[in-house]
């Protein structure tokens, strides 16, 4: 098993929401982070096991794999709004908190497998 996988697999609900909405802001370009980390927090928005969120619906993942085959500023208005929405529930400070989290925790899951 990958590190990204171990990781996705170990977040809770709430961190598994976070993770959604990273994905949401790196597929409409919102995102402000560099193109490794913009792959690394796909890959692990990919490996997400299945869950129940507290925040979207089951629409949200075929609205991301839409955007990412198909772009389209209508697909990203939808984006847009599912982020925001996130947002205003998630905060920016929890979600800073999220990502140093996930980024340590690949780091601690790469030092493991070597």
């Amino acid at each position: 098993m990958s590190s990204i996988a171990k990781v996705a697999g170990s977040l809770d609900v709430f961190s598994r929401d976070c993770a959604v909405t990273v994905a949401l802001k790196i597929t409409d370009d919102s995102c402000k982070m560099d193109e490794e980390q913009r792959s690394i927090f796909m890959a692990l928005y990919d490996a997400l096991p299945s869950y129940k969120s507290e925040i979207f619906d089951e629409e949200v993942y075929a609205l991301i794999s839409q955007a990412r085959d198909f772009p389209s500023a209508s697909l990203f208005a939808r984006i847009k709004k599912e982020r925001e929405m996130a947002m205003a529930i998630i905060t920016q400070e929890k979600m800073k908190s999220f990502k140093a989290s996930v980024r340590a925790s690949l780091l601690i899951a790469q030092l493991i497998q070597e």
